[in-house]
């Protein structure tokens, strides 16, 4: 009678390999965190900066003051909204990202605009510092969208639309300049509302989709590094080292 050999796998495999799944959720949920707390500094560094902030949030501020509610109540509100049509059209854009960003990013942003508001400069200094600011915010708003946007656990509803339209037509370089269609929307959104549209805001608009579609790939590309090193070094714990 024939001895049947059947593929084994161990307790031991079967940890390992749950210890990297759980370690790849845990660090894209921390991706997540850090990304939309850095893209909320760089908003407030432009709320603070008093030049502009980013059209988005431009077209909030201007509805939160006419309906006489808080910046990160009416972002939430205005959120909720947009993500109707993203259940609609594109519900695989919906995770935790969503809901963090959703909840998160206008209240983190009120919360670091408190501290920066009482920073005072001298008044030859003044100006330099705004200036400063708002070059900062919009580099750093864009770095953080990228990072938590990689972590491919869901983006915000804003967010979404330039995304979906790249997937819709199948053009990902286009990703830059359907986000300046977006921004351009809601520019025009903040000049009905009496927002603070400033030269920022217009800046932002034109070269926050650049910056983010860089930052996105020169993300994905440090994550695919450190994946194909992660790789080789089980193939090599597996297999012995040639």
């Amino acid at each position: 009678m024939t001895k049947r050999n059947f593929p084994q796998c161990s307790l031991m495999d079967k940890c390992k390999e749950k210890i990297k799944t759980d370690d790849f959720l845990f660090r894209n949920i921390l991706f997540v965190i850090i990304g939309v707390s850095i893209m909320a500094a760089g908003i407030s560094l432009m709320r603070y900066a008093a030049l502009g902030i980013d059209p988005y949030s431009c077209m909030n501020t201007g509805m939160a003051r006419k309906l006489g509610l808080s910046f990160g109540t009416w972002q939430l509100i205005s959120n909720t909204v947009l993500l109707a049509g993203v259940i609609i059209f594109d519900r695989k854009r919906i995770g935790f990202g969503t809901v963090y960003n959703m909840v998160a990013t206008g209240y983190t942003s009120d919360f670091f605009l408190r501290f920066l508001s009482v920073v005072e400069f001298p008044n030859e200094l003044a100006v330099a510092a705004r200036i400063a600011s708002l070059i900062a915010g919009i580099a750093i708003l864009s770095f953080g969208a990228a990072l938590y946007i990689e972590a491919n656990m869901g983006v915000s509803p804003y967010d979404a639309l330039a995304i979906m339209l790249t997937d819709k037509t199948r053009r990902s370089a286009w990703f830059r300049w359907y986000r300046i269609g977006t921004d351009g929307v809601c520019v025009i959104a903040g000049f009905l509302t009496r927002s603070d549209v400033g030269i920022g805001t217009l800046i932002t608009a034109c070269f926050a989709g650049p910056l983010m579609a860089f930052f996105r790939e020169a993300v994905a590309t440090l994550q695919k590094s450190r994946y194909a090193g992660k790789r080789r070094a089980g193939n090599e714990e597996e297999n012995g080292p040639r």
